[in-house]
């Protein structure tokens, strides 16, 4: 059955939705990333956010705020802090925003959520109301590994947008899970979590969206020619419009590609070394083993670069045992 919400009154007034997909924040660069990618992304989303105080749009983050779950530099925490509190933007929980795929108090989330800078959507279903235009417009929430609805009876609402951050089935994503479909009484579907943008896709009432994320993690084609940009939705729009960030040209961004990759454009350059060594970081434990038994197996002590690899688990690794 579909579920059913009451309307709520008064509601605050708004100009629009604001989308900022997956900041994927971090003090390191990720992946191939040459510049200072920490400042680069705070960047971003302080464009972002001026720009939704300037025209009184309401912010919500899609998700993946954070690239690390935990252990982010106090500085960077202290500046989100700072940059939020003026604002307190909406932030869905993604995936890389939780520990062992869990929303636990030691999370640097959930370090926003107590400073209370942000409205965190934790929980799957509606989760506030808002007027843009005088229309009011029920807002609902899908986190990482949480349901989507069947359908909402929106009960006075005239309009009724969802976030999600899940797999969806969008054209040429082959990880997608959740089928596409109509969801009865919700007339749009905001997803994060697939950073590519894809085409809007209409099935029946319900428009899915995904605008995909403000950050170029990995060095791609996909990512050669991707604009960083943020969505804004308001009544009356068929879909929502893209506003582009300011950013620097992919060159002066990420190390150059490597000749063979060059001579095949069609190819996608990820290393998989890197990506698993950046998948390990992520779920490491305390003591870093899984990260250690992964370095000795693949680095070799003769390689300069593979040494120097070492030596900087070894800091980070002595570092955290010293805490």
């Amino acid at each position: 059955m579909p579920e059913t919400v009451r309307m709520q009154s008064p509601l605050p007034e708004y100009n629009g939705l604001l989308f900022i997909g997956d900041p994927h924040l971090a003090a390191s660069p990720p992946g191939w990333r040459m510049d200072d990618y920490c400042r680069t992304i705070l960047g971003k989303l302080s464009f972002a956010l001026d720009l939704a105080t300037q025209q009184n749009y309401l912010p919500i983050i899609l998700g993946d705020l954070f690239h690390l779950p935990r252990n982010n530099p106090n500085h960077l925490l202290v500046d989100l802090v700072e940059l939020f509190r003026p604002v307190k933007p909406w932030v869905l929980v993604g995936n890389h925003d939780k520990h062992e795929a869990r929303l636990t108090r030691d999370v640097s989330l959930a370090v926003l959520a107590a400073a209370q800078v942000v409205t965190l959507l934790a929980e799957a279903g509606p989760v506030g109301a808002v007027s843009l235009g005088g229309r009011r417009v029920l807002i609902g929430a899908s986190p990482d590994w949480t349901p989507l609805p069947q359908g909402i009876d929106p009960e006075g609402y005239d309009h009724v947008v969802w976030v999600s951050h899940h797999d969806l089935q969008f054209p040429d994503y082959d990880s997608g899970r959740w089928t596409l479909k109509e969801l009865p009484g919700i007339d749009l579907v905001v997803n994060g979590h697939i950073h590519t943008p894809k085409p809007p896709q209409r099935r029946g009432r319900t428009l899915w969206c995904n605008p995909g994320g403000i950050s170029r993690l990995s060095r791609s084609i996909y990512t050669q020619n991707r604009e960083p940009a943020v969505s804004l939705w308001r009544p009356g729009l068929a879909a929502p419009e893209v506003i582009p960030l300011p950013h620097r040209p992919f060159a002066e961004v990420f190390l150059p590609f490597p000749e063979e990759a060059a001579s095949h454009p069609d190819t996608v350059d990820e290393s998989l070394f890197i990506r698993g060594l950046e998948n390990l970081m992520m779920r490491k434990t305390t003591e870093g083993v899984g990260l250690k038994s992964f370095l000795e197996a693949n680095l070799n002590p003769a390689d300069p670069i593979d040494a120097m690899i070492w030596e900087l688990y070894e800091e980070v690794m002595h570092g955290q045992n010293q805490e």
